[in-house]
């Protein structure tokens, strides 16, 4: 569906200057990976009772990357895309843009 993959797309935008500024092609892919590679580099507004504040962005993050499957070509089937999935990842992406964009995100120096 075009909304989940717009939806993407604000996601990644929105993220981009937080997670990854200095590259030029970052998708939701290579930002989970910064993330992983540097969890201590990054706070949110909303304290993780883990201890891992950035793990509900991630989180969030990894669901809507990995609820659209039909963004890359592939040897195997991809999951089918309903309303019902494309609604859930536009509200998990507003979500993510506002966050990023209000500050609830940051990244540390």
């Amino acid at each position: 569906m075009r909304a989940y993959s717009e939806a993407i797309k604000a996601a990644e935008s929105a993220a981009h200057a937080v997670i990854q500024p200095n590259h030029a092609k970052a998708t939701l892919g290579t930002m989970l990976g910064e993330l992983k590679g540097a969890r201590h580099k990054f706070s949110t507004a909303i304290s993780a009772p883990a201890g891992d504040p950035i793990a509900p962005v991630e989180a969030m993050m990894r669901a809507l990357w990995e609820g659209q499957t039909s963004r890359h070509g592939a040897r195997t089937a991809t999951v089918p895309e309903t309303l019902e999935a494309a609604r859930a990842g536009v509200h998990l992406a507003a979500t993510l843009v506002q966050w990023f964009v209000s500050g609830a995100v940051t990244r540390t120096p």
